[in-house]
């Protein structure tokens, strides 16, 4: 039998240039596509750069806009204040007004039922009743104001009694002075020669709805005799 003989060349140089351009194809490759998504990636950012520069834009006049608001409301706020503090101060100083007008009014009144004797009876008379807020819900300060003609110079004594009448749920009810001032006043003393004021302060309840003020003087002794004086709640409150 007869054998073959196989030779084969070792060449190491040319498997090793072989293997060595086997890896310069690869990394070429891995290049490109590094390259590749790069440049892709590339113009994804500059659009989102873009868009976020827009929204940095819009959010500088957002909150600009919001700024020039908050300046506004806060004028605003202080107009409102300075209306409402200008208007209390309107409304107080009519108040005082109002009650000056009456002060004068009763004095008016009292100086003619002095001077003037044909208008009122001879003797002891009540020149005037008034009330007047005095600032709570249904408070109230009355003033009475009684006057002795010229004529006559003895000094008075007695006292004054004060009935307010009215309905209280649907019935005719009628309060005195002590209940509706919680007992810091009752009867009225009495004493002068001329005239006297007498003031006080009252707090009507939530259900009373007063019609009417009656004002009783009971002089002293034979100083007089007792009188009564009604007055409408329209023209007694000011």
């Amino acid at each position: 039998m007869s054998s073959k003989l196989i030779i084969k060349l070792h060449q190491p140089l040319r498997h090793g240039l072989k293997i060595a351009g086997l890896a310069v194809a690869a990394l070429l490759g891995a290049w490109a596509i590094f390259e590749f998504g790069f440049v892709k990636a590339g113009y994804d950012n500059e659009s989102l750069y873009s868009e976020r520069d827009l929204l940095r834009e819009q959010i500088d006049i957002v909150r600009d806009e919001s700024h020039q608001l908050r300046e506004q409301i806060a004028t605003l706020e202080r107009a409102g204040q300075i209306d409402k503090q200008a208007y209390s101060e309107v409304e107080h100083s009519l108040k005082e007004a109002q009650n000056e007008m009456l002060e004068l009014k009763s004095e008016v009144a009292f100086y003619r039922s002095i001077v003037s004797p044909v208008e009122t009876a001879s003797g002891l008379t009540i020149t005037s009743f008034r009330l007047a807020g005095i600032g709570e819900e249904r408070s109230y300060r009355f003033k009475l104001v009684l006057s002795q003609l010229k004529t006559n110079d003895k000094v008075v004594t007695g006292h004054a009694r004060i009935v307010w009448e009215g309905l209280m749920g649907g019935v005719q009810k009628q309060l005195d002075l002590k209940e509706l001032s919680s007992g810091a006043l009752d009867q009225l003393k009495l004493k002068f020669k001329y005239f006297q004021n007498i003031e006080g302060d009252v707090v009507l309840p939530e259900s009373f709805l007063p019609s009417r003020v009656v004002v009783e003087v009971i002089p002293d002794g034979k100083e007089g005799a007792a009188f009564k004086k009604t007055f409408g709640w329209s023209d007694i409150v000011g």
